[in-house]
């Protein structure tokens, strides 16, 4: 084997076969000169030029980095701030004041006020600014509101806006029809007014009407322990209809007809009769309510001659007598009214069965007597006559009872009571004063039961059992 010379660029020849092989020399030495400057590195000490100043820093563990940057200008100025004294211009003015033990303001040592705040209890109203929101009222402005609230006041329904109605928020005697996109309230009693609420939205569409309450209800044929209601039907209804008869709250039977007994009442007790209207599909009215008393134990007796009923001065609509007649046959001499000043006169025939009347219209046991000439008013029979108004007009006067205007002339009979009615807006009848002839009074006045009129004076009479 022959091994090449240093100049034969690293190879070598072995039995022929030249290898090429690498001088490492060079590489040994590079890894010499690093090792020794790391050793250097390792003997070099760490050193910085602000040193005492890091030496001053606490850092935690939390921070992450500090800005040192401007450390040394902070030091100076914290530095500079230990040396300066804080002094006033005033000081020797302060060097006189303090405060004392008892909170006192104290100059050259001696107490001079009271250094506690004590906040007034009122402020002058010229501390207040008068803007928008804040406005002072003066008394006569108080008395001007205050007047406001306690006047009484009413609105009509055109005034209201926006309002929700069902049928059952109608008052008594209204019904509510749905017709071409409209709400309409009508009054019931045929004649009467009307009014329309317009403009109504409903988010269903209407699928029935309410039907009409009955009219002209009426108690006749009252008797100590019965009252019998009588009543007509609306004349705008056309459907078949069946009758609620209620005693206050409770019904106590239904009916097609336009009448209806009540029996098993108490004497001398005042009822509270509804009737409702009920259709053919069920549905019902708001119904129609009326007012009246069974009768007492006694009855007013007037034989004639002195005995006879007067009213004060009284004004009304309507007077309705209950009564049972005995007038004289073949005279014209019984009087059952007169009034003293208006006309108003019912009066018999010669028959003693017939009656004339004049400056009234009359009605008897709910029956219109269209004729001026003569009504009948049965004999001996318990009854109920009405007089109104000609064309509704208010009636006021004086009358007698039982007798002309004079005295002259007397009426025989039984008076069980009297009853004044005015007309509402809609023109109903509304019972506005009632006087009960069976009750016995221990003087010569009857008073009004709802106490709205002035008593009814007894001339002669006596009470006798009923």
């Amino acid at each position: 084997m022959a091994v090449n010379e240093s100049n034969n660029n690293g190879k070598i020849v072995i039995n022929d076969t030249e290898i090429v092989v690498y001088d490492d020399s060079g590489i040994q030495t590079e890894i010499d000169q690093h090792q020794s400057r790391l050793n250097e590195l390792d003997q070099e000490k760490h050193t910085h030029s602000n040193k005492a100043t890091l030496d001053k820093i606490e850092q935690t563990g939390s921070e992450s980095s500090i800005d040192l940057s401007k450390l040394s200008t902070h030091e100076t100025a914290i530095n500079d701030l230990t040396t300066l004294r804080h002094s006033h211009s005033n000081k020797p003015t302060l060097d006189r004041l303090g405060i004392s033990s008892s909170n006192k303001l104290t100059i050259d040592g001696e107490e001079q006020v009271n250094t506690e705040y004590t906040h007034p209890e009122s402020h002058p109203a010229s501390m207040i600014t008068e803007d928008e929101g804040h406005r002072f009222v003066t008394d006569v402005e108080k008395v001007y509101w205050n007047s406001k609230a306690d006047v009484s006041h009413s609105h009509s329904i055109s005034d209201l806006l926006d309002v929700e109605m069902n049928p059952n928020q109608l008052s008594e005697g209204d019904v509510l029809v749905y017709s071409d996109g409209k709400w309409e309230a009508n009054q019931q009693n045929a004649g009467g007014g009307s009014c329309r609420l317009e403009d109504y939205s409903v988010d269903e569409p209407i699928r029935y009407v309410i039907p009409l309450d009955v009219i002209e209800l009426q108690a006749l044929d009252v008797t100590k322990d019965s009252i019998t209601l009588t009543w007509k039907s609306n004349l705008r209804t056309k459907d078949s209809l069946e009758y609620l008869v209620f005693v206050g709250e409770t019904l106590v039977g239904t009916t097609t007809e336009t009448s209806f007994e009540i029996t098993q009442l108490t004497s001398s007790t005042e009822y509270s009769f509804k009737v409702i209207t009920r259709n053919e599909n069920n549905h019902e009215s708001n119904g129609r309510t009326i007012v009246s008393k069974t009768q007492g134990d006694v009855v007013l007796s007037l034989r004639g001659g002195s005995d006879y009923i007067e009213t004060p001065q009284i004004t009304f609509d309507a007077m309705e007598i209950q009564c049972s007649l005995n007038p004289k046959v073949n005279s014209w001499s019984n009087y059952l009214i007169e009034g003293a000043t208006s006309g108003i006169q019912i009066y018999t025939q010669h028959n003693g069965a017939s009656y004339r009347r004049s400056g009234c219209d009359l009605y008897v046991n709910g029956k219109f007597e269209a004729s001026t000439s003569y009504a009948v008013i049965p004999s001996g029979q318990f009854v109920t006559v009405r007089i109104e108004g000609v064309n509704e007009s208010e009636i006021t006067d004086r009358f007698n009872l039982f007798a002309s205007k004079n005295n002259t002339t007397t009426m025989q009979g039984l008076l069980y009571r009297v009853r004044l009615y005015a007309r509402n807006g809609r023109g109903d009848l509304i019972l506005k004063s009632d006087f009960d002839f069976t009750n016995e009074s221990t003087n010569n006045y009857v008073t009004d039961i709802l106490n709205n009129s002035p008593a009814l004076i007894i001339h002669g009479s006596s009470f006798i059992e009923n």
